[in-house]
């Protein structure tokens, strides 16, 4: 096994699969360093806080809002005073200059557990974009300017209080990017990822994630590593990439659901085009109570008669704002959201039942194709639906069941359990 010792960049993506021992590794690292270096650990889950917290010989503590306070402040005075930290994040993403400048001072390194919301778009109509865009100050300026990269300054100063307070706060932060003046975009400030001494990022398929495109954009170096294990030492060794990893064992443990010529009904024929189950998709079929119920009753068909498990033994997804509407029968609280990641929570879960086709925000798309940037929608895809997966009992090694009556989703699964490449 080849083990790197020399870190190359600053920035260190950790690029291995599910259970490879990427939180192990870091909590090990963590463990073996010396004591003057200080870690922040990001994670995206509140119940990971204690993990860390218990695994590690150097005190961490998380930031607590006190009375007069706020959690960010909390996280501030944490690191005035060198603490180790261990947060979420909900609050790292909340990052402003006085933080980076105190990261900066202290000589913080962060391990990212999981991929982060490092750009989200703005809730704002056009309307009101189009009036933000045409406004003038007193002086007869524009409220608002964008420099050649895409960056929003604004420059109406006697502005205090209302509807655009937001705006105005995120621009004033250098946060905010205007695309085609058609949306809005915040962006998490980069000049954060400059601040540690090192990062690390554990996670798995960088290269289809949306904080890839965004270092891309922003010409941030990475160094891509994987995980190994030797008798029970974790080391970072040279990346494996996805045309080498064997993937057989996985092959072995998820059973695809697929209809059988004797079957009175063929659950899968639901979602045989393209965009079927997409966002888009789904809220149109929701609009029809017969569609609704058919996908319901396809949902129990196969929980309790093909696979024949309870409830207790099922997640199930669908896209947040149809998880009332979609809910099969007895799985109202079997719901795991399709974002989810980096949890061990539902790792009693034998089955799953995903009614989801992953697709970028298109606008979004255009705003990094626009820019340069490479974006490789099916491995976005691939990788979203991967994460969820791995959140059963799969990630202890047991056999799962998966209903996926997306075509594409479906086959995005089967070529990457085939070790093919990776094209719907």
């Amino acid at each position: 096994m080849l083990i790197r010792k020399p870190i190359q960049n600053k920035i260190n993506i950790v690029d291995s699969i599910m259970g490879s021992g990427k939180t192990s590794w870091a909590i090990q690292y963590m463990n073996e360093s010396a004591f003057y270096k200080k870690f922040i650990y990001i994670t995206p889950f509140k119940s990971e806080v204690d993990r860390v917290i218990n695994s590690v010989n150097r005190d961490f503590v998380q930031p607590e809002a006190v009375k007069g306070g706020t959690k960010l402040d909390s996280l501030k005075q944490l690191i005035a005073k060198g603490e180790n930290i261990v947060s979420t994040h909900a609050l790292f993403q909340r990052m402003d200059t006085e933080l980076i400048e105190l990261i900066e001072m202290q000589g913080y390194n962060l391990i990212l557990d999981e991929v982060m919301n490092v750009i989200e778009q703005v809730d704002i109509s056009k309307d009101d974009l189009q009036l933000l865009m045409t406004a003038r100050t007193k002086a007869d300026e524009p409220v608002m300017t964008v420099d050649d990269k895409g960056f929003v300054h604004w420059n109406e100063k006697d502005y205090s209080e209302g509807k655009f307070k937001d705006i105005r706060n995120l621009a004033n932060a250098n946060n905010l990017m205007i695309y085609e003046n058609i949306t809005m975009y915040w962006l998490f400030p980069v000049s954060a990822f400059k601040g540690f001494e090192e990062i690390f990022v554990l996670t798995y398929m960088f290269n289809g994630q949306l904080q890839r495109y965004y270092y891309d954009l922003f010409n941030l170096n990475y160094t891509f590593y994987s995980v190994g294990c030797l008798n029970g030492k974790y080391s970072l060794i040279d990346n494996i990439s996805l045309e080498k990893e064997n993937r057989q064992h996985l092959k072995q443990l998820i059973n695809i659901h697929y209809s059988k010529p004797t079957d009175r009904i063929d659950l899968n024929r639901v979602g045989e085009d393209r965009t079927a189950f997409s966002k888009s998709h789904t809220a149109r079929m929701m609009e029809s109570s017969a569609k609704k119920k058919i996908l319901k009753d396809n949902a129990f068909n196969y929980y309790r008669n093909k696979i024949g498990v309870s409830s207790e033994e099922v997640m199930w997804t669908t896209f947040k704002e149809f998880e009332k509407t979609l809910c099969p029968k007895n799985l109202k609280k079997q719901f795991v959201e399709v974002t989810a990641r980096a949890t061990n929570d539902y790792a009693n879960k034998s089955t799953c039942i995903y009614f989801a086709n992953r697709f970028m925000n298109p606008i979004t798309k255009r705003f990094f194709t626009g820019k340069g940037v490479t974006v490789d929608e099916d491995l976005f895809a691939l990788s979203e639906l991967l994460q969820w997966i791995f959140r059963s009992r799969i990630r202890k090694g047991q056999q799962i069941n998966v209903y996926i009556p997306s075509k594409r989703m479906r086959t995005l699964l089967e070529v990457y359990l085939n070790n093919e490449e990776i094209r719907a």
